[in-house]
């Protein structure tokens, strides 16, 4: 009786052993999981911050100022909006708002036209640049973002400043493209580099304020 006894304590006991091997085999193959996917995670989240503190820690979408005006982009898929200084621009497949300087030169714009190309959210800051690239000289991107909460969509965003062929002139510009529920349309805010510093805020707020179908 004894030795049966002893004999089943002995299977218990190796069950258990072997229960708690299992378990412990269970949490280790977690735990490595776990050390997988969170680095991963953290890296995600690091470079979308990286990516929005590079030049758009300013992004912040909301209303615009109860004096500016509005423009829909046919058939709806965006509204800019722009301040009533603001006179109208040259844009036959969009809508553009211009502040001009003296002789007509224009100081700074904004223009939201549909998309016409093969551009998307994740490769619009190549995209835009090398679209740039073809008709400027002197082309830099100083900064972009991905994952942006546009009103009524998304957007990914590159600033860039460069220098027409024509004249020379030196722009800095924010370029977006915003994916809605409906539509997608691409959103310029630039100025002369001479007048940013006096524009940015204005451009900065007609970005915040641009709403997407």
């Amino acid at each position: 009786m004894r030795i049966g006894s002893w004999r089943v304590a002995v299977v218990d006991r190796g069950g258990d052993i072997e229960r708690r091997a299992l378990d412990a085999r269970r949490c280790l193959v977690v735990a490595l999981a776990v050390a997988a996917v969170v680095p991963a995670a953290f890296a995600a989240v690091a470079d979308a911050a990286a990516s929005r503190a590079t030049g758009f820690r300013w992004f912040s979408p909301a209303a615009a100022p109860a004096t500016w005006r509005h423009r829909a982009l046919p058939p709806d898929a965006g509204i800019l909006y722009y301040p009533a200084t603001f006179v109208d621009g040259h844009d036959k497949d969009g809508v553009a708002r211009e502040r001009l300087g003296g002789h007509s030169s224009v100081l700074d714009y904004l223009d939201v036209s549909p998309k016409q190309g093969p551009e998307s959210l994740r490769d619009w800051p190549t995209y835009r640049l090398e679209l740039v690239r073809a008709e400027s000289n002197d082309v830099h991107e100083d900064g972009h973002a991905f994952g942006l909460p546009f009103r009524g969509g998304t957007g990914s965003c590159v600033l860039d400043d460069y220098r027409t062929r024509v004249e020379n002139h030196h722009y800095r510009e924010i370029a977006c493209f915003v994916q809605g529920q409906k539509h997608a349309t691409v959103l310029i805010a630039a100025a002369l580099a001479s007048e940013w510093a006096r524009a940015e805020q204005t451009l900065e707020r007609a970005v915040d304020a641009y709403r997407v179908t």
